[in-house]
């Protein structure tokens, strides 16, 4: 649309004169149109979508259905109580096993086998009764390294050498070590192995397979669990084990919430379509009608990333196949029939393509889609396409993950090049994508995944790893802050693997899969898009009806009983698991109120040691809302906190030497309730007691706060970045030895401190390690949140004799208010190697003079991850930028106020 339109209306005849034109359009014009026009200057776009009768394909808008499949929602929850076969006591490692580990473990008894060209035939001869896979993940991040990669080959290489053998054997289990966490947050690599155990366990109904996921990162711990699951009649192949509790994947009905506003986020992009949605592969089968069906809804900015060569358009490429294959079987140049028929099929693909590309053009623009040949396996290839594509778009918002391909075979027909070749277009090119966007992550990422993955299927022990693993990996990273999820789809009924009439017929004759209509399949795809630009997404999401419902009840008789029980039978997200690094016990509990109990002390809290205000350890002020968020979750479990407000810091939180542990209360009192949101008032209080044993002062206040919570995080607003034109370099005074406050270890947390015409500026540089050791537990991110609120502080000021370019040492006395979005803390943003980047503003900024300020924290895709409003402080000195000297504030510089704040901190 021309913004010229909105100069001369025609009133209720808006458009008429492109309609009669899409009217009188001659034979082989478009069959799609879409008018659109927005209701004010600058405001939302109203769209009208033409379409000629009778038209069908890539151009169709297609007719309503009934939906045959239903949404379901996979979460990990407490298993039914399982039941044991009758014997001794089960060893994991019983005579005759084989052992495949990427471990430093040995088993007395069990000699490895070998991850090389001798596999085979090792198995071959020993003929082994057991076979047992001892994975750790502990090591491996969210993209498998090659060497897990090895090991999976390996597994598959032994299977099949013993399907080949004279008897499978007896039992196949694995063992996953660390692969999942005590949230019940699975490793993003453990799908790999359980989708192989599901695919195997259909197909080898004789044989006792099983995959063990164990919180466990030891042998020892994990052994006796999985040693039980080997002789326990299993519900499902695959269990996991988790802060003590036996837990299985559970199916739960789930709908969705109803989404009348599609905007991508407030400023209402889908309606102006300046978003950006990167489709790897799809630009045929599945993928092109789901891609028209958004460009029809929303005209973003599309690019396509496909393997198939565009140029490949040769004269005989619209024979038929027949014709085709003759045409290309003589002659001096002829093929093999075979080799006739993959060209045939490769210029198919090409047209198919470039059909697609056409009508997407049509919708969004000429110039607003763009094609990428690529190898998506290839790291390189994928680096160089990911690059051109954030060099003209900038930040993507949208990413479709959606690569994939399939070729069923039994283990023992299966060649180890297709298992490879189905593994790693999806495993591989997930990996190539993450790695090639690095810190600019997409701000939605949507993965392609398959009923598969949930239920495992014969012959499909590659797809249902690589499936699997987009289930895990979806889990582990939204889990971890990214808006992150898995789509389980079943076949498709007029596109895809689903459509071809050899498909066709065994479908009719299986009556396992329901083949679901396109129009429903664009439907879900919508919703489930819906649901995650409104912070509702959830991580993985399976689809499936009765025909499927009748396949699982007779796999796993009693499991879909399972999933309609509780906790499955609430919707939405599970109860988060409450918190308790600082909560040591609850004494007092009544409606609406509870008092939580908290020792603080040197040994237990020995990161208190790198934090020194005037000489003593001393909890940081930011840390006030994880305590008060804490608290409140104790109160109104179920929720989880997104703001937190009016928060006072009235006397230092300290423990001034080993053996003299300080005892707190945290009392939270219920102010409001309702369907969206609870608030809780949160005071922390402590008694004052002399060195001798006498109580000086009861109760004395240190905090208050208010906490609001709600059934989710919030979504992330958006944030532009700001050029660093002008920036200038300066040191973060808290790091300098002084008197006052000194900061250290863990709390080292920014780097490239500057100034900024605009305001202040920093990278977020967390310590992992160290939050790994002191922080894990933690649901606000309070070490950014720390890092966040000194960068307020820098600033060069002129001290009065002393000439200029000093900086300001200051603690925080009140905050207005603190907002958390996307449930990130600082264990999941250093895990994630997440790049957040620190704001401040306005350019001058007293904090003694209760002005109006905003700090936020920013990941590098442009997502805020939390965000400070209106914070006041109370300067105790200034250290030089350039000799680290230290000058205390003169007393009489201070407001009364000042000095009141300071009397009040002192301690006997």
């Amino acid at each position: 649309m021309s913004a010229t339109h909105l100069d001369t209306t025609l009133l209720g005849a808006e458009g008429a004169r492109e309609l009669i034109a899409f009217l009188t359009r001659a034979d082989g014009a478009a069959d799609t149109a879409v008018l659109g026009r927005p209701v004010r200057r600058g405001g939302p776009v109203h769209r009208l979508t033409l379409r000629r009768p009778g038209t069908d394909g890539a151009h169709a808008v297609p007719a309503a259905e009934p939906h045959l499949l239903d949404r379901h929602v996979l979460r990990l929850s407490p298993a039914p109580e399982p039941s044991r076969t009758d014997g001794p006591a089960p060893e994991l490692f019983p005579a005759g096993t084989a052992l495949l580990t990427n471990t430093g473990h040995h088993v007395r008894g069990v000699e490895p086998l070998p991850v090389d060209d001798t596999l085979e035939d090792v198995v071959a001869r020993t003929r082994p009764r057991h076979i047992r896979v001892l994975v750790d993940l502990h090591a491996e991040r969210s993209a498998p390294s090659e060497e897990l990669l090895d090991l999976h080959d390996a597994v598959f290489r032994t299977a099949k050498a013993c399907a080949e053998g004279a008897a499978r054997p007896e039992s196949f289990a694995v063992v996953v070590l660390g692969g999942v966490d005590s949230a019940r947050v699975p490793h993003a690599c453990a799908g790999l192995f359980t989708g192989f155990a599901k695919s195997l366990a259909l197909e080898w109904p004789d044989t006792e397979v099983v995959a063990v996921v164990h919180e466990a990162r030891d042998l020892v711990t994990a052994e006796p669990d999985a040693a039980r699951e080997t002789a326990t009649r299993q519900m499902l192949p695959v269990v996991y084990h988790a802060g003590g509790i036996r837990l299985l994947w559970q199916a739960v009905t789930d709908p969705g919430e109803a989404v009348t506003d599609h905007s991508e986020n407030a400023t209402s992009h889908a309606d102006t379509g300046d978003y950006t949605v990167v489709a790897a592969g799809g630009a045929r089968g599945i993928g092109a009608e789901l891609l028209l069906a958004l460009a029809r809804r929303e005209r973003p900015r599309l690019h396509l990333i496909g393997s198939t060569d565009l140029d490949d358009d040769e004269a005989d490429a619209r024979l038929e196949r027949k014709d085709f294959i003759r045409a290309r079987t003589t002659g001096p140049e002829r093929m093999t029939v075979r080799e006739a028929n993959m060209a045939y099929d490769r210029l198919g693909s090409a047209r198919e393509v470039r059909t697609t590309l056409g009508a997407l053009r049509e919708l969004c623009g000429p110039d607003r889609v763009t094609y990428h040949r690529c190898d998506l396996r290839d790291a390189g290839d994928v680096r160089a396409t990911v690059r051109r594509i954030t060099d003209a778009a900038g930040s993507v918002d949208l990413l479709l993950n959606i690569a994939g391909t399939n070729r069923a075979a039994s283990v023992q027909q299966k060649r180890l090049k297709d298992f490879r070749t189905v593994r790693d277009l999806k495993v591989r090119s997930y990996a190539h994508l993450k790695a090639a966007f690095g810190d600019r992550q997409p701000r939605l990422w949507c993965n392609f995944g398959s009923f598969v993955g949930f239920t495992g299927q014969t012959g499909e022990t590659d797809y249902g790893a690589a499936n699997d693993y987009f289930n895990t990996a979806a889990a582990h990273h939204s889990a971890h802050g990214a808006r992150e999820f898995t789509l389980g789809w079943t076949l498709w009924r007029d596109v895809g693997l689903g459509a071809t009439p050899l498909m066709r017929t065994f479908l009719a004759k299986s009556a396992q899969f329901t083949a679901m209509p396109t129009a429903e399949g664009v439907d879900h795809f919508l919703h489930e898009l819906d649901q995650a630009r409104h912070g509702r997404h959830t991580p993985v999401t399976v689809f499936f009806g009765d025909a499927e419902r009748a396949a699982i009840e007779a796999a796993a008789p009693g499991y879909l009983d399972f999933c309609r029980k509780a906790p499955g039978a609430s919707t939405g997200p599970p109860a988060p698991r409450l918190p308790e690094f600082y909560v040591d016990d609850i004494v007092d509990r009544a409606p609406g109120k509870l008092t939580v109990v908290r020792r603080f002390g040197l040994d237990r809290d020995a990161y208190l040691r790198e934090h020194i205000v005037d000489g003593h350890p001393t909890l940081p002020g930011t840390f006030v809302p994880e305590l008060a968020a804490e608290a409140a979750m104790h109160l109104v479990p179920g929720r989880v906190p997104v703001v937190v407000e009016d928060v006072r810091l009235e006397s230092f939180l300290r423990v001034y030497k080993a053996g003299r542990d300080e005892v707190k209360k945290i009392r939270a009192r219920l102010i409001a309730d309702g369907p969206q949101e609870s608030v809780v008032a949160v005071e922390v209080t402590g008694d004052v007691v002399a060195p001798d044993g006498r109580l000086l002062v009861k109760d004395r206040r240190h905090f208050t706060a208010r906490v609001r919570l709600r059934d989710e995080p919030v979504a992330a607003p958006r944030w532009e970045h700001w050029d660093d034109h002008g920036a200038e370099p300066l040191a973060d005074p808290y790091h300098v030895p002084n008197p006052a406050v000194l900061l250290s270890g863990v709390y080292v947390s920014t780097a490239g401190t500057r100034t900024h015409p605009s305001g202040r500026r920093a990278h977020y540089a967390p310590d992992r390690p160290g939050i790994d050791r002191w922080f894990s537990g933690l649901v606000v991110p309070s070490v950014l949140l720390d890092g966040l609120a000194r960068v307020c502080v820098l600033d060069r000021a002129e001290l009065p004799g002393l000439g200029g370019d000093w900086t300001p040492l200051a603690v925080p006395r009140t905050i207005r208010r603190i907002d958390l979005y996307g449930g990130h803390t600082d264990a999941s943003l250093a895990a994630a190697g997440t790049r957040v980047e620190l704001y401040s503003l306005p350019a001058r900024l007293d904090l003694e003079s209760g002005a109006a300020n905003r700090a936020v924290a920013v990941s590098a895709a442009g997502d805020v991850v939390l965000q400070i409003k209106d914070m006041t402080g109370v300067v105790l000195g200034h250290v030089h930028q350039t000799t680290g000297a230290y000058r205390e504030r003169p007393r009489g510089a201070a407001s009364a106020r000042q000095a009141t704040a300071r009397a009040q901190e002192a301690t006997s």
